[in-house]
This record gives structure tokens, C-alpha cells and sequence, in this order.
């Protein structure tokens, strides 16, 4: 499974990316928008994991193009800045599930499990 890991944060994506090859992805990460577009239409990748707050282009703004560079892909939004509210706009954006970054880590598990079975 090819997991892209789109943060600002190289904490969170090296947490992350950690985590996603524990359970046996292949990933690849980008620090915004932009760069996780441009890898995702070279990589393609099936799992796409996009933080929204980002300087230069945000996931927000990002999300929708997704849908273009990586038909296949299951896009999952991770914000520590989003509140539940918004969840149904980033789902008509494209999202398939929306997280809080402090909860996400432990339910990357469970998600290669879930999405792992239809890469």
C-alpha cells in the first residue's frame, strides 16, 4: 500500500510516515499542498493523509485537486484546527474521514487495516 503523508510539520510527518511503515506502506510525504499534488500524480498513491493547516497552499484548497491526480486514492484529512463542524465540507471536498491530529496516530492501525484491503 503507497500512504502520502502531507504536514507542515516534520515531527508529525516523521511520526507518521514511522507508523504507516510499521504496518507495512510504502509512503512518501510532502510539507503542503502543492508538493502533495505533484507527488501524487507521479506516485499515485492509495491512502493520502493531509493535514489542512499548511503555509504556501493549505489542504483545503488542495483537497478537491486530489480527486484529479489520484482517482483511486482514499484521502483522509488530520487537523488539530478543524472543528467537527467541518467535517461534512471536507467530505463534499473530497475527504472520506476527518481526524484530530492528536488522535490520529493511534488509529493508523486500524486504517491500513480498513483501507489496506482495497489497495
Amino acid at each position: 500500500m503507497r500512504v502520502l503523508v502531507c504536514d507542515d510539520e516534520p515531527d508529525i510527518r516523521l511520526l507518521y510516515r514511522s507508523a504507516f511503515e510499521v504496518e507495512g506502506a510504502d509512503v512518501a510525504v510532502a510539507e503542503d499542498g502543492d508538493r502533495a499534488l505533484e507527488v501524487a500524480r507521479a506516485w499515485l498513491p492509495d491512502l493520502v493523509v493531509l493535514d489542512l493547516k499548511m503555509p504556501r497552499r493549505d489542504g483545503v484548497s488542495a483537497l478537491p485537486e486530489f480527486a484529479d491526480a489520484c482517482p483511486h486514492a482514499v484521502v483522509l484529512v488530520v487537523s488539530a484546527h478543524l472543528p467537527v463542524d467541518q467535517f461534512g465540507r471536507m467530505r463534499e471536498l473530497g475527504a472520506r474521514e476527518c481526524f484530530d491530529k492528536l488522535d490520529f496516530l493511534n488509529r493508523i492501525p486500524t486504517l491500513m487495516a480498513r483501507y489496506g484491503a482495497a489497495a
